[in-house]
């Protein structure tokens, strides 16, 4: 094990001023030590002495009392970053830790990540919408969160580089990562059967239920078939995507033909099908198999916890920083890379 380093506040500061430094963020000059007081929340001799730090090391050039430093910053050592613009699918995904952990390691690596003002769900996944979007916000490239495949196939024709961070990119000539999901829902759909659930049915979002249904939905029907199940409408039923289209729903599923297994495509999803059990369905909440198909530190706060699919996230969050610095080096890159994912069963 290598030696305990304990870096003073002084060395953090200066650190983190080389790295803005070399990004780019400031030019010619550094800004003024009461500025930088305030930006960083550190104390003035902190921030002073780091900036005579960096002096030392070449990087600033002192103009004499009351003037600010000049950057001087060698041409080797200068980084040329990317101005990547992403279009998230709503706007909660923007605190969600992959994007959290996608943008640190992207602005890590030198380069710029902004999102634009307006999602995929406020522009109905229209691509038309999208690309006014797109020609109204230049930038190196694009990354997709959760892309519907009309959307996918206008970036897959663009000139722009474009890389599909989830969404329906199957057999389609764009780069993407994502979770598999497919033995996951084999796994789920096994245990399902030994329980002796006949009525399952999957609650999905709009975009992949219209059309033609993509590798997980294809995959969940053919399953249901494959176990003697008549799959059909009632297997993955039509919902307006708000809080009260989704109770509904539920309101017409149970009425009618109550399901015994719901398997929910997020965990947003999920946990307001749970809230719905629990305040609608009180006995339904311990006779209904909740399954859900994505991971969320929250699933694990439920007793039980509820079954998940699990997937490593930082693995998609290299494929897409890889990406990135590939485009940046003038190559071409279009492969597909998904991270497998496998079923976590209930305690």
């Amino acid at each position: 094990m290598g030696e305990l380093t304990i870096r003073s506040a002084t060395e953090q500061t200066a650190d983190f001023l080389r790295e803005e430094i070399l990004r780019g963020t400031w030019q010619g000059t550094m800004p003024g030590q009461n500025a930088l007081v305030t930006q960083l929340g550190v104390g003035r001799d902190t921030v002073q002495e780091a900036l005579k730090l960096l002096e030392a090391q070449g990087m600033l050039e002192s103009r004499g009392a009351g003037r600010r430093r000049r950057i001087v910053v060698p041409e080797k050592q200068k980084r040329f970053g990317m101005q990547i613009n992403m279009i998230l699918y709503e706007r909660d995904d923007s605190s969600h830790r992959l994007i959290l952990e996608l943008r640190r390691q992207l602005e890590s690596a030198g380069h710029t990540l902004n999102f634009t003002t307006k999602t995929l769900k406020d522009l109905r996944q229209n691509p038309q919408k999208v690309a006014r979007v797109v020609r109204s916000k230049p930038a190196d490239a694009w990354i997709v969160n959760g892309g519907s495949r009309p959307v996918l196939e206008w970036f897959a024709r663009a000139k722009v580089p474009a890389f599909a961070l989830f969404g329906s990119m199957t057999d389609l000539p764009i780069a993407g990562t994502g979770p598999d999901k497919l033995p996951a829902l084999r796994e789920a759909l096994h245990c399902l059967q030994q329980r002796g659930d006949r009525r399952i049915i999957m609650l999905v979002r709009e975009e992949a239920r219209k059309g033609k249904p993509g590798p997980f939905l294809k995959a969940f029907l053919e399953e249901l078939e494959r176990i003697d199940i008549d799959a059909g409408h009632y297997n993955i039923p039509d919902w307006e995507e708000s809080p009260k289209g989704l109770s509904a729903c539920l309101d017409a599923v149970f009425k009618i033909t109550p399901p015994t297994a719901i398997i929910v495509e997020d965990p947003v999803l999920c946990l307001a099908v749970r809230n719905y059990l629990a305040e609608k369905r009180g006995a339904a909440l311990r006779q209904v198999a909740l399954i859900c198909a994505d991971q969320d530190p929250s699933l694990s706060w439920c007793w039980p916890t509820i079954p998940h699919m699990r997937w490593e996230h930082q693995a998609a969050v290299r494929r897409v920083v890889r990406w990135v610095n590939k485009v940046g080096r003038g190559k071409g890159d279009r492969k597909q890379k998904l991270v497998t994912a496998e079923f976590i069963g209930s305690d």
